[in-house]
């Protein structure tokens, strides 16, 4: 049985991305494993005027994620949960983890840029969506979970053989049984090349077997065109591919005022060629 890994910080971001996650698990299949990644504190801090030791702060660590996989094999018994609690830095940790199960995927909250909450996990959510070789699909603070029956794949039809993870976006295609929907922003046919076409054509070869729906948004602002089409057109699921053109920034840079992450409850799937 695949997995899905999901690092918790037992924060309300990391908290609500474990709830998503189980429902995600419901509908593909896949079994749960929660994983808390810690490291010595600086200080640790004082309960009933004496400092809490090394070993007690385990504990309660250990008691924190004990109490968080009940409570979701208490709201979907059909779903495994599974726990892991280990010392080390984040990134390190979900490494070592990814080589040592079958975990496919990494479902991580994120927190809005316009809050003060600063926990480990929505702090370094993006860091582990672009170093890592598997999907991570990061749930904005205030989404709840839709089944997911239409999936938006962003493309900007260049060097697409080289860039789309066929096999991975077919993956996800396969699990959740959705609809696909291909979408090009565009505006008055500033990126159209000669070799457009073609790369379409690609994409549609690529992806025959799903009978995609394919939209060019015209609209200036990559990210408000994005936005905009997912909350028209009732996508539960956006797919944006980081390459050169760096997708990915213009989607989460602070410089934009309407990140789709941010400003949307859409959650967004990171994947890597």
């Amino acid at each position: 049985m695949e997995a899905i890994l999901v690092p918790v910080d037992f924060s309300t971001t990391s908290m609500n991305a474990a709830t998503y996650a189980l429902s995600y698990a419901k509908q593909t299949g896949e079994k749960v494993i929660l994983l808390h990644a810690y490291e010595a504190p600086a200080m640790y801090p004082v309960y009933q005027g004496a400092e809490i030791s090394p070993e007690g702060l385990l504990e309660i660590n250990k008691k924190e994620l004990k109490l968080l996989a009940a409570q979701l094999v208490e709201k979907e018994p059909i779903v495994r949960i599974e726990h892991l609690l280990i010392e080390g830095k984040l990134d390190d940790v979900i490494n070592k983890v990814l080589e040592s199960t079958r975990a496919s995927l990494i479902i991580m909250g994120v927190t809005g840029n316009g809050t003060f909450e600063k926990k480990l996990i929505g702090s370094n959510t993006l860091s582990v969506a672009k170093h890592v070789n598997v999907p991570v699909l990061i749930i904005p603070e205030n989404a709840d979970y839709v089944q997911v029956n239409d999936i938006g794949l962003t493309t900007d039809f260049r060097a697409v053989a080289d860039t789309i993870p066929e096999k991975e976006v077919k993956k996800i295609m396969d699990q959740t049984g959705a609809k696909l929907h291909v979408l090009n922003v565009d505006f008055n046919d500033v990126r159209w090349t000669n070799d457009t076409p073609f790369q379409s054509g690609l994409i549609e070869t690529m992806f025959q077997y799903y009978h995609p729906h394919y939209h060019f948004i015209d609209n200036p602002d990559m990210v408000e065109g994005l936005n905009e089409y997912t909350e028209k057109f009732g996508i539960e699921l956006l797919i944006v591919i980081p390459h050169k053109h760096n997708i990915l920034e213009k989607l989460f840079s602070g410089s934009h005022t309407k990140e789709i992450l941010f400003h949307s409850d859409i959650p967004v799937m990171v994947m890597h060629n």
